[in-house]
């Protein structure tokens, strides 16, 4: 069976242009290392604690779909957990009334990440409870590895998504700048506008920053990056990672292609440019820069995959898999990837649409956290 993999790979690049060609392995088969509970149906954005513990989001967008299928009988509220060392799943932090958002009296929490402060820096995206500018960007304050209350820092995002600090800078992903106009009758549809936003550990200190909403003759001046998008599932900017250098890359949710952003010494950003695009990767969601070997971990919603990216742009896929429920660690529609020692964590969201391209075509039990072997540091 390996050996008719390799030749169906090595068949595959060989019918490729040199300037499309991919390279696909034979990868370690994922592994189940949590089976979440009922409470914990939509997983999403995951970080590392201090000790070494995933912390993860849980937003339940899932939640009124289950009912209506009759898997769950009552709606879970949004929370962060915790997956330890010994992948033990716990509640990590529930949020009280006033962490909701006052209009909406919701939250969805998505990516995460500890700031040098020690504090969790997290988004939290409105867009499915109110599309008009609800989305926030918060803080849960940490003390002695604890988490104690919870406030926001960052007002005015339409889509806040994924999530990166580099120093003492915090990039955050909007992945709708500006809603598109509708498409004239018989016309294509308007390109999607998104892009990535920058804030300093001090203005986040301060607090109450409110961004001005984008228009296509002004933006905030915490705006570094913005793309323009195929608008055709109407999702942009979406993962985020820097490698050693500071360069800025995200990942582009319809489009699967990555951008590279590089600053001058003054911070000044330079246009994106397009830094990772092949034929077999048809989604970026979360994306992490690895140390270890100077890659790039993308994981491919759409084809139930994960692609490693090199320094040169050229795209690997390390794993992907059928439709699954995920049970025997399958992945699941992920959505993020995380490394822990030599291991990728992969966060399996499980939430579909109606699509033509995207593998996982249904919500099911049970909901997983996989994990995928690294070649050793």
């Amino acid at each position: 069976m390996r050996i008719c993999l390799i030749l169906l790979a090595m068949a595959f690049v060989a019918g490729c242009s040199a300037k499309s060609r991919v390279e696909v392995k034979q990868s370690t088969k994922p592994r189940l290392i949590v089976t979440l509970p009922d409470n914990a149906n939509t997983p999403d954005g995951c970080t590392l604690d201090a000790s070494g513990n995933i912390i993860l989001s849980m937003p339940n967008f899932n939640n009124d779909e289950l009912i209506k299928q009759g898997i769950i009988k009552e709606a879970s509220p949004a929370f962060m957990a915790m997956i330890d060392k010994s992948n033990t799943f716990t509640t990590w932090y529930d949020f009280k009334p006033q962490d909701l958002h006052p209009e909406t009296k919701k939250i969805g929490p998505m990516d995460c990440a500890f700031g040098p402060d020690g504090n969790l820096y997290l988004a939290d995206m409105q867009l499915f409870f109110d599309k008009k500018h609800k989305s926030r960007l918060l803080r849960i304050n940490v003390a002695n590895g604890k988490p104690t209350s919870c406030e926001v820092v960052v007002e005015g995002f339409i889509c806040a998504n994924g999530m990166v600090w580099h120093g003492d800078k915090l990039y955050v992903s909007e992945t709708i700048l500006m809603h598109a106009p509708e498409a004239a009758q018989g016309q294509p549809k308007p390109k999607l506008i998104s892009g990535v936003y920058r804030f300093t550990l001090d203005e986040l200190k301060a607090g109450g920053v409110k961004l001005a909403p984008y228009t296509e003759g002004s933006a905030d001046p915490h705006l570094v990056a913005k793309y323009q998008t195929s608008n055709s599932t109407g999702f942009g900017a979406d993962g985020v990672a820097c490698d050693a250098e500071g360069n800025l890359y995200c990942g582009i949710f319809e489009d699967g292609i990555i951008y590279k952003t590089t600053f001058a010494e003054n911070g000044t950003p330079s246009e994106p440019v397009v830094f990772a695009k092949s034929p077999n990767m048809l989604c970026c969601d979360g994306i992490i820069w690895r140390k270890a070997d100077n890659k790039i971990y993308v994981a491919d919603m759409l084809l139930n995959g994960v692609q490693v990216v090199d320094m040169s742009g050229k795209v690997t896929t390390l794993h992907k898999n059928g439709d699954t429920d995920g049970a025997d660690g399958s992945l699941d529609q992920p959505c993020e990837v995380l490394e822990r020692d030599n291991e990728l964590i992969v966060i399996n969201m499980d939430m579909p649409w109606k699509s033509d391209v995207l593998t996982n075509t249904k919500i099911d039990k049970p909901f997983t956290v996989s994990a995928i072997s690294l070649p050793a540091k």
